[in-house]
């Protein structure tokens, strides 16, 4: 039996969150989700994650700081900035922290099927 990939979503919007999550449970993934940066920080520090999707806008602690937070901890997994932001030069300054990629809202489920695929290869996203 194959190891579903393990995955962390910070997310404060119930919604969003729920469809994140939906998303990534019938891709064969365990998901385990929070709302704000600070948790977010302790449990991607307690806990190995394949992957983790993270709002940029989120409370006590928001995207970029949390993402700075866990490369400063030498944090290996991959990191997704999830953001409905249209602001210029956000792409950058995510990936200037330490994202690896770049999530934009509404979530479309061919394209999050690609970021997951890219980096948890061993995952057979070809059901979604």
């Amino acid at each position: 039996m194959t190891q579903h990939p393990k995955v962390l979503i910070v997310e404060d919007d119930p919604g969003h969150q729920k469809l994140l999550e939906l998303y990534l449970r019938r891709m064969g993934c365990d998901c385990d989700c929070c709302f704000d940066g600070k948790t977010g920080l302790k449990m991607a520090c307690r806990n190995s994650y394949d992957i983790l999707f993270i709002d940029i806008h989120i409370p006590e602690m928001d995207g970029f700081m949390l993402a700075t937070q866990l490369r400063d901890r030498s944090y290996k997994a991959p990191l997704v900035a999830v953001t409905a932001l249209k602001m210029e030069g956000i792409r950058r300054n995510a990936l200037k922290v330490g994202y690896n990629d770049f999530l934009e809202k509404p979530i479309d489920q061919d394209d999050l099927a690609n970021i997951v695929h890219h980096y948890v290869p061993a995952l057979d996203t070809s059901s979604t």
